[in-house]
C-alpha cells in the first residue's frame, strides 16, 4: 500500500516536473524519465511507463478523433498513474480515495475543482465509470491540471492539459462540480435543458442520488440541498437532500395539498423524523422537517425508489409540472466551494 506521504510527494513531483513541457511524445518521454520511470510502448502504439508503484504501471491516453475538438494541439490527453487497489466495496473505495485526497491537499492545498463526473464518466477515460461513484478533485496549475479520480480498481492521479478538460466539461459534463471560491479559475458549466417531463426528472434525480454518499465520503464535500415546489402562487421548501457519510431525504408538508399531508405523507412512503436516532444530521444542517428517510450509505442507496418518492410526493403536493421543482440557490454554497449540479435537470432559484 502506498503511504500518504508518498502520494503527496508524487502529486507535487508530477505537477512541478511538467512545467514548461508540452503534450508531445518527446516531452512525455522527458517527463517519465525525470520521474524515474521507464517508458513502455512502440511508436504508433499504446504507451505508458513502468513506475514501480503499488497501483501498477502508468498509461498515456492519446488524443483520438473524438477529442480533437477540445485538444487541437496535443498528442496526449492524460498521463494516468494508478495509486492503489483497495477492496472493491464502495465504502473501502471511497475511504481510500479520501485518504489520497487528504494527502494531495496536504501538499497542494484545496482542489481548484471538486465533485463527481456523474453519468457521463470522466473525460479521457476509455472504460466506464466505477459503479460505486466517479468523484474527482482537480488542482489547476496554469496549463496543467492534476486530477485525482476514481479508477476501475482504485484512485488514480492523472495529469491533463487544463484547457482541454475545461472545454470538454462545458460541452458534456454532468454530475456536479464545486469551484474553489476566489481561486481565479472560473469554470463554464454546461447549460442543459430542464427536464421536460416527470420521467426525465425522476431519472436525473436517481442518477444524482445513487452514488452521492460514496462521493461525499470520498471528497469530504458534504451536501445540503433544498428543493422548492411551485404550488399555486407560492413556492415553499418541499424537500431537503442532506448527505455526509449517509444520505437523508426530508419532506416539508407546508402549504401543500391535503393528499400529501399527515397520514397521507406516510402512505406516500415517508417516516416521521423523530423515529430516526437523535443527532443523525449535524445540527447546522438539520432544518427538522416532519418527515425524513435514511436513504443509506455508500453503495446502499435505492436510488430509483427514492427518486420515485420525491416525484410522487411533489405531484401529490400540487406541483403540476416537472419544471416547477427548483433547486434552492443556497445549496450552491458549501465552503470553500460554489457548486453547480448539472446532473439535476432543474432550475436554480
Amino acid at each position: 500500500m502506498i503511504s500518504s506521504d508518498d502520494i503527496g510527494a508524487l502529486a507535487q513531483d508530477m505537477t512541478n516536473r511538467f512545467v514548461g513541457l508540452l503534450w508531445s511524445e518527446a516531452d512525455m518521454r522527458k517527463l517519465i524519465s525525470e520521474l524515474g520511470w521507464q517508458w513502455t510502448g512502440e511508436p504508433g502504439g499504446p504507451a505508458g511507463a513502468v513506475t514501480g508503484l503499488p497501483g501498477g504501471d502508468a498509461v498515456l491516453i492519446p488524443v483520438g478523433p473524438a477529442e480533437r475538438e477540445w485538444a487541437p494541439l496535443e498528442e496526449y490527453l492524460e498521463l494516468v498513474v494508478p495509486l492503489s487497489h483497495p477492496a472493491p466495496d464502495p465504502r473501502a473505495q471511497a475511504e481510500e480515495f479520501r485518504r489520497a485526497a487528504d494527502a494531495v491537499r496536504h501538499v497542494l492545498g484545496d482542489a481548484t475543482y471538486a465533485g463527481s463526473h456523474g453519468s457521463t464518466g470522466p473525460y479521457g477515460r476509455r472504460e466506464g465509470s466505477p459503479l460505486w461513484g466517479s468523484p474527482f478533485m482537480r488542482w489547476r496549475k496554469e496549463r496543467v491540471t492534476l486530477e485525482l479520480r476514481a479508477g476501475a480498481a482504485g484512485p488514480e492521479l492523472v495529469l491533463q492539459p487544463s484547457e482541454a478538460w475545461e472545454l470538454w466539461y462545458a460541452l458534456g459534463g454532468r454530475g456536479f462540480v464545486g469551484v474553489l471560491e476566489d481561486s481565479g479559475a472560473p469554470l463554464e458549466h454546461p447549460r442543459w435543458e430542464l427536464a421536460g417531463d416527470w420521467d426525465y426528472l425522476e431519472a436525473s434525480i436517481g442518477a444524482f442520488l445513487r452514488t452521492l454518499p460514496a462521493e461525499t465520503v470520498a471528497t469530504g464535500m458534504s451536501q445540503n440541498l433544498s428543493l422548492y415546489g411551485r404550488v399555486g402562487g407560492a413556492a415553499p421548501i418541499m424537500f431537503d437532500i442532506i448527505c455526509d457519510d449517509r444520505l437523508y431525504l426530508g419532506y416539508c408538508e407546508y402549504m401543500v395539498e391535503e393528499a400529501a399531508r399527515g397520514e397521507n405523507a406516510a402512505k406516500l412512503g415517508w417516516t416521521r423524523r423523530e423515529l430516526l436516532p437523535p443527532g443523525h444530521i449535524r445540527p447546522g444542517d438539520d432544518g427538522k422537517p416532519p418527515w425524513r428517510i435514511d436513504a443509506g450509505g455508500p453503495g446502499e442507496v435505492r436510488a430509483s425508489e427514492m427518486a420515485t418518492l420525491i416525484v410522487r410526493t411533489a405531484q401529490a403536493a400540487g406541483v403540476t409540472k416537472a419544471t416547477d421543482l427548483i433547486i434552492g440557490g443556497e445549496g450552491e454554497y458549501r465552503r470553500p466551494y460554489k457548486l453547480h449540479f448539472a446532473e439535476l435537470l432543474m432550475a436554480t432559484g
